[in-house]
């Protein structure tokens, strides 16, 4: 009997295991986050270390200077400005409205000095993300948040924060435009041209970035067709020349009161000048050192060359400046190529040591050991000045009586404004005359108040006067002028002298 063959049973297939799946949406909010991760880490890190304290440090004369110009009304500030300090209007004005929301207290006066470095932390980990890929980009910007420098800065009633974020979202805008396949689109160059402004505004010696800039375009035109940079890059960079001209011009008419003080820097000033821009020497050698591997590594020695480019050039740019009749040599001023030097570092950190995932972060953990000390001594009440204005003024307002006068030292140290000083920490209600002064600051449109040519014809009824002087001599008239000191003897006995961190505080009585 036959019959139609027997095929064989398929074997059942096995049933594959069941594999966990990611929806893509949740897979693109991941890797959003982390992308999120690599700025915003940074930027609460430099937020933190900046807020900490913030408030402790007494104000120094420069803050000083801030408040006082900041707090006039805006028609007496315009007229200050005008006669001295011309290249830190915009600052001053811009604190002029924050003051009026927020007050003068030292926390308010450097709180946008805190939100500036802050948000700056978060462009220098976009900046290295673009110049040297995802890798570098948290490194970069941790090392900068954490470097002392910036925290000091944070806390300070200046402009220097502002130049230096206005100087990173100029690098940033500058790379992102470079990366163009083809024609630069319009929006990426002004955004440039208004952050190369704003960096001037705030403080001109930070427009020197711009040589480094130049000198990446260069590197980035090879073997790139010209048009689709230069006219876009050009146009940005004389728009925004043209608009500081006028600051410009301001700024060499005044620079005789504002910078005199600032000596031409030697060929060794190019060395010595790195432990101020990073807060100490041991964090200065650091840096460098963690940098080496990024300029070494083949693959990232192209973009670490447009980093050195970015963080030196400005820096000699301005040291050859200042061998001429003014110089811009001292550290803060040139705080604004920090974030150059800390892509170049990050670099060194994430993309020099591939393949040790681990080595990652124990350098940045050496880095922030190195910094610690500077960082813990920065919140030190005396970390901005050595003068205890906080502590003579509270000794004056124990014994404060109404009708009360003062004579603050001036001479060669008006520099110092002690006389600021002391009304800015004296309680709003205890209004003491100036004894000497003839015509007073704001009057004058300036920082200084004309004194009396003839003291004695400047005193009054006064029942008591507090004088102020600089340092602990048993003389409370040692800071005056002979006939200061004349005139007060005519008429005053010294009651009592306090001191308080580098100061003299006497009480002198009417005599009977």
């Amino acid at each position: 009997m036959t019959g139609a063959p027997v095929l064989p049973l398929p074997l059942p297939r096995p049933r594959p295991r069941p594999r966990l799946r990611f929806s893509p949406r949740l897979s693109a909010s991941a890797l959003r986050g982390e992308r999120h991760g690599r700025w915003l880490w940074p930027a609460a890190l430099a937020f933190v270390l900046g807020a900490y304290r913030i408030g402790t440090p007494q104000l120094w004369r420069d803050e000083l200077a801030t408040w006082s110009a900041a707090t006039r009304s805006t028609g007496e500030l315009l007229d200050l400005l005008h006669r001295v300090d011309a290249v830190s209007g915009a600052y001053y004005l811009a604190l002029h409205y924050w003051i009026a929301v927020f007050g003068d207290s030292p926390t308010s006066l450097r709180a946008p000095g805190l939100l500036a470095m802050t948000a700056t932390a978060a462009l220098v980990a976009l900046g290295a993300g673009k110049l040297f890929g995802a890798p570098a980009a948290l490194p970069a910007g941790l090392l900068f948040a954490a470097l002392p420098s910036v925290s000091r800065y944070a806390q300070e009633a200046r402009g220097y924060a502002f130049a230096v974020l206005a100087v990173a979202a100029a690098t940033w805008f500058l790379l992102r435009a470079l990366e163009e396949p083809g024609p630069v689109r319009p929006r990426w160059w002004c955004g440039y041209a208004v952050c190369v402004l704003l960096a001037g505004a705030f403080h001109l010696v930070a427009v020197a970035a711009l040589a480094g800039h130049a000198a990446v375009v260069a590197v980035r035109l090879r073997g790139r067709p010209w048009r689709h940079v230069l006219p876009g890059y050009g146009l940005a960079c004389a728009g925004a020349a043209a608009a500081l001209l006028p600051l410009v011009l301001a700024g060499q008419r005044q620079a005789g009161r504002q910078i005199s003080w600032i000596g031409a820097p030697p060929v060794s000033g190019l060395v010595k000048v790195l432990p101020s821009l990073f807060g100490s020497g041991a964090v200065a050698a650091g840096l460098l050192a963690v940098a080496v591997p990024a300029c070494v590594r083949r693959a990232s020695r192209a973009a670490a060359l447009q980093a050195v480019l970015l963080a030196v050039l400005p820096l000699l740019a301005v040291w050859v400046l200042s061998q001429g009749s003014s110089s811009y040599w001292t550290g803060r001023y040139l705080l604004f190529t920090v974030p150059a030097w800390a892509m170049l570092a990050g670099a060194g950190v994430g993309v020099g040591v591939p393949g040790r995932r681990g080595v990652r972060p124990v350098l940045l953990l050496v880095l922030g050991a190195l910094a610690l000390p500077t960082q813990w001594g920065l919140r030190a009440a005396d970390a901005h000045d050595d003068y205890d204005l906080k502590g003579t003024a509270a000794l004056l307002a124990a014994d404060y009586r109404p009708g009360d006068a003062i004579v603050p030292p001036r001479g060669g140290a008006s520099y110092l404004m002690l006389d600021l000083g002391v009304r800015y920490y004296l309680p709003r209600s205890d209004r003491l005359r100036d004894v000497f002064v003839q015509t007073d600051a704001v009057r004058l449109d300036d920082f200084f108040a004309l004194e009396c040519p003839v003291p004695a014809d400047c005193l009054g009824s006064d029942p008591r006067v507090w004088v102020v002087a600089v340092g602990e001599s048993p003389d409370p008239y040692a800071d005056l002028s002979p006939a200061q000191a004349e005139a007060l003897k005519s008429r005053y006995t010294p009651v009592r002298t306090s001191h308080a961190g580098g100061l003299t505080l006497t009480l002198l009585a009417r005599g009977q």
